[in-house]
C-alpha cells in the first residue's frame, strides 16, 4: 500500500491543501492521502492554532467528504503535547506497514533540515514537494544535499495562492470565502461563526 501523509494546521483546510493532495494521489500512484491535523504546532516558533485541534479536524472531515481516497487521522490530535512529523511517521508506518509519502510545499521542505529528527525522516518515508507561489522548487532544491533530494518527488502545481491566513481575515472581514474552501466547510465555519 502507498499512503500519503499531509500534516498541518489546516486552519481551516482550503482547496489548496485538496489540490496538491489530488495530484500527489494521481502523480504517486497512492491508495489514499491522509491528512493530519496537529494538536500543538512544533516547529514553527509562536505559532498556534486559531480553533481547537478538534474544530480543525472536524472542518477536515467535512472538506474531505467527497473523496473516496481522502482521509482524516486523529493520531496528532490524540497525542498529547507538540505533534512531531517523526513520531507521526514512526506511529503510521508501524500500524500501517505502508510505504509513506509526506506531502508538504517547496517551503516548508526547504525547512525540514530544522525539523525535529528532521534529516531522519529521510529514511522514514519519501517526500512530495510542490512548488507554491512566490517560492520557487529550486530553492528548496538547494537546501538539500543529493541523497536527500532524490527521496523527494518534486511537483509544479498550478499557483492556487491560497492561505489560510487569508481565509482567516476575509472571515473576520465578512469577505466571502466561497469557492476557497469546499462547501460543507464554509457552511460549517458560518453556522459556528468561527474565526470572528
Amino acid at each position: 500500500m502507498k499512503l500519503g501523509l499531509m500534516g498541518g494546521t489546516f486552519d481551516p483546510l482550503h482547496y489548496g491543501h485538496l489540490f496538491i493532495a489530488e495530484q500527489a494521489c494521481v502523480r504517486c500512484e497512492l491508495d489514499e492521502v491522509w491528512f493530519i491535523p496537529n494538536n500543538t504546532p512544533a516547529h514553527i516558533q509562536g505559532k498556534s492554532a486559531h480553533l481547537t485541534p478538534l474544530q480543525r479536524l472536524e472542518l477536515c472531515e467535512l472538506g474531505v467528504q467527497d473523496n473516496p481516497h481522502f482521509r482524516v487521522s486523529r493520531v496528532e490530535v490524540e497525542r498529547e503535547g507538540k505533534s512531531y512529523a517523526f513520531d507521526t511517521i514512526n506511529q503510521i508506518k508501524s500500524q500501517t506497514g505502508a510505504e509513506l509519502f509526506w506531502i508538504l510545499g517547496g517551503d516548508a521542505i526547504a525547512e525540514i533540515l530544522t525539523w525535529h529528527r528532521g534529516p531522519e525522516l529521510f529514511d522514514l518515508c519519501r517526500f512530495v514537494a510542490a512548488s507554491r507561489p512566490g517560492f520557487p522548487l529550486q530553492n528548496a532544491k538547494e537546501v538539500l544535499n543529493a541523497a536527500q533530494a532524490s527521496r523527494v518527488e518534486w511537483m509544479e502545481v498550478p499557483g492556487l495562492h491560497i492561505a489560510s491566513r487569508d481565509l482567516r481575515e476575509r472571515i473576520k472581514a465578512g469577505e466571502p470565502i466561497r469557492y476557497l474552501v469546499p462547501d460543507a466547510v464554509r457552511e460549517r465555519i458560518e453556522l459556528l461563526n468561527l474565526y470572528l
